[in-house]
């Protein structure tokens, strides 16, 4: 596509767990060109999930800046500013040259920091932990996979110079700074005090790191730096083009919505399924998670499942070799959602705990394990099928049933996400939740917001209306009462399930670990 001399363009690029994606748009908010890619995740050890820092991040962000530059025919030059959003929270600690130190370890996917978490409660006081970072510590949290780098890898921990997220890692690659917004330090607990908005002294010699080690908080549309002649070189990109702090890919998505007034909320199908709502004050929900938004003044509410996605996948890879083999143009997705959506509401008697990685919130349990309950030889892999998609729902309406038990607005509801492209899924969404999701077909995602946070950072745009008046809902999935009442039982077999065999859970995690 041939580009426009006088027009100012933004890049984004969100870095995801299992792969990456970019966009360039104008000032008017109009997709130029956008360009996806794969990546892979580390499994090292049973609960540990990693990625390599320069191999899954960098290399994907130097291999989407050069393919949108060149399919988009934009001159490097007319980019007026970059956002860069990715997977939060993950923790990676660099030298003094800002090279890795060893692979970054993820978000609540990663569950190995049980004893961490136990001597942090410990040391400092669960209580006390909650008052001043607003959460509790679990799996999500960044403070306890610190300390166990410290303990576990002292060498390496005598090395580090800074400790970076997803996003601050590829912004330093780009700039040479060090930056962190105030989105993905909340994800810091327990050393970010979301109300002062700035690391606690008291909670950092707590956990006994040096104060230097962590970056300055910024807000995701401050400057963060701009492109370095090296970065310049390996992406193609202009040497000094601005480039913002940036955010997180969730609440990027939240952004590149239109997500952002008090009750407006996400259901994000991506590899894990996260429930998000922008807040204007601050409010910390029991079980959940809370921290500011990207967006100076506003605040975030937010759950989410440690797999949704990643079971359908790993039911493709494993199960679906047919249709993979068959799918003539459509994917295997599609050709299983056709025929599950022949299957009735439940199942035939199927319900599925989507515990496949231990869990997040709300239950908060790293040795929750996945199950399949009320198998008879009369089911088939569709059913099957179908309950993995409805055992999501069920987690979705867990998450919707903790936050409106706490006082969190969850109104205008969206959907996001790879999987929200299928309409089967969104309609057992709507149908267990019993709400209605706004669908925007093709949206563009984190990397959209992204490159909107660039715009307002470098003035392209003044607020947000250009991004509100550039959304066009496409679909409602309205839920459909008769299989509402229907989902209401099973739902309450889902929530009866956990609690009933969470202790058989625990003994075949040990098991299966030793």
């Amino acid at each position: 596509m041939e580009s426009t001399m006088d027009e100012e363009y933004l890049l984004g690029i969100d870095v995801g767990t299992s792969g990456s994606s970019g966009v360039i748009v104008d000032s008017e908010v109009n997709t130029v060109v956008s360009a996806s890619t794969e990546h892979d995740v580390l499994v090292p050890k049973p609960g540990w999930v990693e990625h390599d820092a320069d191999e899954m991040w960098w290399d994907d962000v130097v291999e989407l800046a050069t393919e949108l530059l060149d399919r988009s025919g934009v001159p490097p030059e007319k980019i007026a500013g970059i956002g860069i959003s990715a997977l939060h929270a993950a923790m990676l600690p660099v030298d003094r040259r800002g090279e890795p130190l060893r692979p970054a370890i993820l978000y609540g996917v990663d569950t190995r920091t049980s004893e961490e978490i136990e001597i942090l409660n410990d040391r400092i006081g669960a209580e006390r932990i909650y008052d001043v970072c607003g959460n509790k510590l679990t799996f999500q949290s960044v403070g306890p996979k610190i300390l166990w780098y410290k303990r576990n890898e002292p060498e390496l921990f005598e090395r580090t110079d800074k400790i970076l997220d997803a996003t601050g890692y590829v912004v330093s690659r780009l700039t040479g700074n060090y930056t962190m917004d105030n989105a993905i330090a909340g994800y810091f607990h327990p050393l970010y005090d979301p109300t002062a908005l700035d690391w606690d002294d008291e909670m950092i010699d707590a956990v006994g790191i040096p104060h230097d080690l962590l970056p300055e908080t910024q807000w995701s549309t401050e400057i963060a730096g701009h492109v370095t002649e090296s970065a310049a070189s390996a992406t193609g990109l202009a040497e000094g083009t601005p480039v913002v702090v940036g955010t997180g890919d969730a609440i990027a998505s939240l952004v590149s919505v239109g997500a952002v007034d008090d009750g407006d909320s996400i259901f994000m199908y991506g590899t894990t399924g996260v429930i998000f709502t922008t807040l204007e004050n601050e409010r910390r929900p029991e079980g959940l998670w809370s921290f500011p938004h990207c967006l100076e003044g506003k605040y975030t509410a937010a759950g989410g499942m440690a797999t949704s996605g990643a079971i359908l996948k790993w039911f493709r890879d494993e199960f679906a070799f047919e249709e993979q083999q068959r799918a003539n143009g459509a994917t295997a997705y599609e050709l299983l959602d056709d025929r599950a959506a022949e299957i009735d509401p439940g199942s035939d008697g199927l319900v599925l705990l989507p515990y496949f990685s231990g869990e997040r919130t709300p239950i908060t349990d790293d040795s929750a394990r996945g199950t399949i309950t009320g198998l008879t030889l009369s089911h088939t892999k569709e059913h099957v099928y179908r309950a993995t998609l409805e055992g999501v729902g069920y987690g979705f309406r867990h998450h919707l049933e903790a936050m409106r038990d706490e006082g969190v607005p969850v109104d205008r509801v969206r959907a996001i996400g790879g999987g929200a492209r299928s309409e089967l899924w969104r309609d057992i969404v709507s149908d267990i939740t019993g709400v209605t999701q706004e669908y925007v077909a093709d949206p563009l995602g984190s990397p959209l917001g992204g490159a909107y946070l660039a715009g307002l950072g470098t003035d392209v745009f003044d607020d947000l209306e250009p991004l509100r008046e550039s959304i066009t809902v496409n679909e409602r999935t309205e839920p459909d009462p008769e299989s509402t009442a229907l989902y209401d039982e099973y739902y309450d077999v889902y929530r009866d399930l956990y609690p009933q065999l969470k202790d058989s859970m625990h003994r075949l995690s040990e098991l299966g670990s030793r």
